[in-house]
């Protein structure tokens, strides 16, 4: 099991190593590094002159660097913003430069960019997208409701008939990696219909449920729902997107990808999270039995993708972890005990986990940041990833 000690000194070792680079620009802003540097600091009243202070003053040099998209990850603008907002909390000079991040996001979003007709990822998902902005919108205090209006107004609108034909991919045709998108409404966590959800369950949670936000939620979970299948492994999971318009169906067999981004997790406690701010326990029901559909049929050689986040193990123990604290799911507290005993079997060269990177979805900070909060660190960036 987790030894805070040791996760805490891992961390210091690549924070100092962070704050050593002397390129700006190495992470693009990414949130990463300032999350778990905070979570470092919170151990310490007052944080000092720590390797986590100095690595924050490296991931502000970063700043420098343009941001690419408005979106919650990979160095977007939302990313920044929700960084900073983490981080304020132990390092209050911070509030400034956060309150302007804002203030330039919130007039972004006011007047998007952002395409209505052959869409790509970046018009509308949890990475990139404006899903993200308004993850990172509901979780910001300084952000009200009029300043989320518009993100909630341009998913509900991408989701207005029920072919939900706003969302088919028009982009990426041709493509090697991302080709298989095209024509189809995505169905995983980071580039889909559930981080649509995500987004405007958070939104719900923030300024109430209106009679629409209500009955959007409920026809998307529907759809959810409709789209799944048991695979050969018992397994009630998603292909990564819908049929095409022509026919041709997403392969449904017993893939290997069940992590945060695509498949059961994911999408199981994306229903689940749903069916609690709409009081639905049919659906409630749905997420749960996916769950322990997935938990029995576990295996690490199959499923097993990395250390990260997104398809990683630090993201499938976060997500059980979270059933087994809300939902009641006893069994989830054992996957989740095993990968955390899994990622810290791995912690023994920092220097190579520092080679994964420092974004926050697939590097370093990620899986450090995971370890500690499991162990008693805040919670708040958690957030990010439609997690509490």
């Amino acid at each position: 099991m987790l030894e805070r000690a040791a996760v805490r000194a891992v961390a210091e070792t690549l924070l100092q190593e962070y704050a050593r680079t002397a390129e700006p620009a190495h992470n693009g802003g990414d949130s990463g590094p300032a999350i778990l540097a905070t979570l470092v600091a919170g151990q310490d009243r007052p944080p000092g002159e720590s390797a986590a202070a100095r690595a924050m003053a490296t991931w502000l040099r970063d700043f420098r660097s343009p941001h690419y998209h408005p979106g919650l990850f990979g160095g977007g603008a939302a990313a920044r913003m929700f960084g900073l907002r983490i981080a304020a909390t132990t390092w209050t000079r911070l509030n400034e430069p956060l309150a302007k991040q804002r203030a330039r996001l919130i007039e972004y979003v006011a007047a998007p960019r952002w395409r209505t007709a052959e869409v790509g990822w970046e018009d509308y998902d949890l990475i990139v997208g404006p899903a993200g902005v308004l993850v990172a919108f509901a979780a910001d205090p300084g952000v009200d409701a009029a300043d989320r209006a518009p993100l909630t107004a341009r998913l509900a609108l991408l989701c207005a008939d029920e072919e939900l034909s706003g969302l088919r991919v028009g982009q990426y045709q041709g493509e090697k990696l991302r080709g298989w998108n095209f024509g189809r409404v995505n169905l995983g966590l980071a580039h889909g219909l559930p981080g649509i959800v995500t987004a405007l369950r958070a939104a719900a949670e923030a300024d109430g449920l209106s009679e629409e936000l209500t009955d959007l939620l409920r026809r998307l979970g529907a759809r959810l729902v409709a789209e799944s299948y048991v695979d050969g492994r018992g397994v009630i999971t998603w292909p990564f997107g819908t049929t095409r318009p022509d026919g041709h169906r997403a392969p449904r067999g017993t893939g290997r990808r069940q992590a945060w981004c695509y498949g059961c997790p994911g999408n199981a406690w994306t229903l689940w999270e749903t069916a609690r701010v709409l009081g639905d326990k049919d659906l409630g029901a749905f997420a749960v039995e996916s769950a322990r559909s997935f938990l029995a049929a576990y295996d690490d050689d199959l499923y097993l993708d990395g250390l990260g986040l997104c398809h990683g193990a630090a993201g499938l123990m976060l997500l059980f972890d979270a059933f087994a604290r809300f939902a009641g799911l006893p069994e989830a507290s054992k996957l989740a005990d095993h990968l955390t005993d899994h990622l810290m079997s791995r912690l023994g060269d920092p220097h190579a986990l520092a080679e994964t990177g420092w974004s926050l979805q697939e590097g370093a900070p990620g899986v450090l940041s995971a370890l500690l909060t499991r162990n008693g660190g805040d919670r708040r960036w958690l957030a990010a990833l439609g997690l509490r």
